[in-house]
């Protein structure tokens, strides 16, 4: 009687591992699935609004870039190890084992909070956008010491000359331009590169083939307010990355920019002049509003003149925050 019990306790405990396994299996498809929650809800967010066009939101769910896919599965990283251990929790509670059970689960938790962690630090550091070369240009009137400080929602991961979180730059800056720094070397403008977390405007800007690329950009960046040095170093910089590109979507962000990347410069110059680009490649052309470039920037120089141009490299992203 003891051995038939004995056998049939034991079947209920195979019959209960054999469902556990089971549970567990759906369990993690779909703690997978709930990582793609920002991708699903955009594309049901978008159906909702044009069903019609269904087919072509779910080809842009499909083909979410490769960094989007690590941010959806970064949570998961341990998903498999958490499985199990949930498994052999549950295996050593059937067996009478409390204290192997209680050791699993928290080798469980340790699992989930490691997850946690990593998928924090993957979204802070995908969600801040690089800032690239921004360079700031000091004409004074007359011979002038200038201090320039940035006010950054993000931080900064290069500079030239040293730039000093507490104190910024103070430089020597001669009407023509030319600045000095305090060990005496002498540069033509102020340049700095970090990581902000703007949230762009797409909803205007322009589309331009990438062979199009500088022929756009020179007439751009002078509408924008920037003299032939300034817009010659632009080009310099911008037009190689950009030109190999099919398409370029195009946008200039001086409005968003300025909420995420302040200048306090002492003495306050009377005009300032911001020109930020974000752009993003594409493989076919994109029907966009056009900016009016002409009314971003001051029409006019007058006194003391500071110049910044800079830049970011978008990704298409679905998710509510943009990022480089």
């Amino acid at each position: 009687m003891e051995n038939e019990m004995d056998i049939n306790d034991i079947s209920r405990n195979e019959t209960r591992l054999r469902n556990k396994k089971i549970g567990l299996i759906i369990h993690g498809i779909g703690m997978l699935i709930l990582g793609y929650w920002p991708v699903i809800a955009y594309f049901v967010a978008s159906v909702m609004v044009r069903p019609e066009d269904w087919y072509y939101y779910l080809k842009e769910c499909i083909e979410i870039p490769l960094y989007e896919h690590i941010i959806c599965l970064s949570g998961n990283v341990f998903l498999i190890q958490r499985l199990y251990f949930l498994y052999r929790s549950y295996k050593e509670r059937l067996s009478g084992n409390q204290k192997r059970s209680i050791g699993y689960l928290k080798l469980w938790g340790f699992a989930l909070a490691a997850g946690i962690v990593i998928f924090v630090v993957t979204c802070l550091n995908v969600y801040l956008d690089r800032a690239r070369k921004p360079v700031i240009y000091l004409y004074p009137e007359e011979q002038t010491q200038v201090n320039v400080r940035l006010v950054l929602d993000g931080r900064v991961t290069e500079s030239i000359p040293k730039y000093s979180t507490e104190n910024g730059w103070t430089v020597t800056a001669e009407p023509d331009g030319r600045i000095t720094w305090e060990d005496g070397k002498q540069y033509p403008y102020l340049y700095w590169e970090g990581h902000i977390a703007i949230r762009p405007d797409m909803s205007k800007g322009f589309c331009v083939k990438g062979g199009d690329t500088r022929t756009f950009l020179e007439d751009a960046v002078r509408r924008l307010g920037l003299n032939e040095t300034e817009a010659k170093d632009f080009l310099e910089y911008w037009v190689p990355i950009m030109e190999k590109n099919k398409y370029n979507v195009i946008t200039f962000q001086t409005a968003e920019y300025e909420k995420v990347s302040g200048l306090v410069i002492t003495p306050e110059p009377d005009t300032l002049i911001r020109v930020n680009m974000l752009y993003y490649a594409y493989d076919s052309f994109v029907e966009m509003e056009p900016q009016d470039l002409d009314m971003i920037n001051p029409s006019e120089r007058k006194g003391f003149t500071v110049v910044e141009w800079g830049g970011e490299i978008h990704r298409k992203s679905l998710f509510p925050i943009y990022f480089d």
